[in-house]
Parts: C-alpha cells; structure tokens; sequence
C-alpha cells in the first residue's frame, strides 16, 4: 500500500557517536516545511511514510543506502544511511550543507524529481511558505486553509474563500496552532465559513472558529 510521506527525521553517527539527533532548528524546520509540500502533492515513499537519514562516517563518501528492512513493532519507517567525510561530519549543523545532501538523497532514491525539486525550492520560502492543507466546495464557492510553518515552530493557518467565480470573497488568517487539532470540518455558506475541530481526545475541548464573508 502506498503511502504519503509524513516525516523525515535527521539523525547523524561516527566512530565516537551512534544515531544522535541532528538538533538544528532551522534545518529540522525547513525539512519539515519540505515534507509539508511533498505531502502536498501526494508524494510516496512506498510502503512507509517516515524516513530516517542518517548522515554517517561510517560509511564510504557519498554513500546513499536505503536500509529497505521493516521493524515488525514498527513498519512505518525506515533508515538510509549518506556517507560523508569526517570534515563534513563536523559542519553538519549548516543548513545549506545539510539541505543540499538530503536533497541529492531523495533525488537518488524516488522517481519524483519534479516534485521533490519544487518542495526543496518552496522550502527556501521559509515562514512564507504555503502549503495547501484543506477544501471544501460548495455550492456557493471553495474555501481553502493553508499552512504556514512559523521559525518558532507553530502554523499560522490562512483562509482563503472563493465564490464560483473565482472571485476572493475572505482571506484572513487563523489563530496561531501548535498542532493541527482545530483544523477539521470545514462547513461553507453564502455567508459563512465554519471550521470544526477534528474529532479526537485532543481536541474536544475546543470550540469552532466562524468567518463571515464580506458583502
């Protein structure tokens, strides 16, 4: 069963270091905004949706293996090992070096260079960055919520309503979310715009949030 990607994780290991946490901010956001749009535009991994790479020394330079073996507890992930050099090892909290080699990795290891290219460059977007989360049509026009992924972390969910037209009717911006718990349902009249939250544990302590559309 294919599956859409849902996160990749960075992890890197040395003679002195076994699979610690490659613990830059800014590099776990932007891979995170990557996985954004790639989930965006339906992108697969296959049989699994997280991937973890490991940068390693351990391995020859320019090394890129896929550890195609299934954890029975665990199925929804696998590893992949990119070797690098010692002198690399120690720069890898730089973003750009990072970036370009888990680009070079997911280019060698998918047939989706249109999609993988496009996520990358959207990425370099930053907090700017939209990717499309939600519709709904309706017999009045189609609403959209859009997600932003913030430098501190959190989305700032847009709303974006349109008439049949096309013609923008609302566009504004939603509460601040450290999860995506308030973005469930999203109900759409002539005059009104409801989203629900989705239906879970974590959520059923909040109330929808109403927009009412411009004359």
């Amino acid at each position: 069963m294919m599956k859409v990607i849902s996160d990749i994780r960075l992890y890197k290991s040395s003679e002195k270091n076994n699979h610690s946490d490659i613990s830059n901010k800014s590099l776990n956001l932007s891979v995170r905004r990557v996985v954004m749009k790639l989930r965006e535009y339906g992108f697969s991994l296959g049989e699994y949706n997280h991937l973890y790479l490991n940068f390693t020394t351990l391995k020859a330079e320019g090394t890129i293996e896929l550890i195609d073996r299934a954890d029975p507890y665990h199925p929804w992930y696998r590893y992949c090992d990119i070797g690098i050099s010692k002198a690399e090892y120690k720069k890898l909290e730089n973003t750009d070096l990072a970036f370009e080699k888990i680009k070079s990795a997911l280019l060698n290891l998918y047939n989706a260079k249109e999609s993988i290219e496009s996520a990358f460059a959207e990425a370099m977007n930053g907090s700017d960055m939209l990717m499309l989360f939600k519709t709904k049509e309706s017999s009045t026009g189609v609403a959209s919520v859009y997600l932003r992924l913030l430098d501190n972390g959190n989305y700032l969910p847009l709303l974006c309503v349109t008439d049949k037209s096309g013609n923008e009717v609302l566009r504004t911006d939603m509460p601040e979310t450290l999860d995506l718990n308030t973005l469930g349902e999203i109900q759409l009249s002539s005059k009104k715009v409801t989203i629900k939250p989705r239906k879970n544990a974590f959520s059923k302590e909040l109330q929808p949030i109403s927009f009412e559309m411009r004359p």
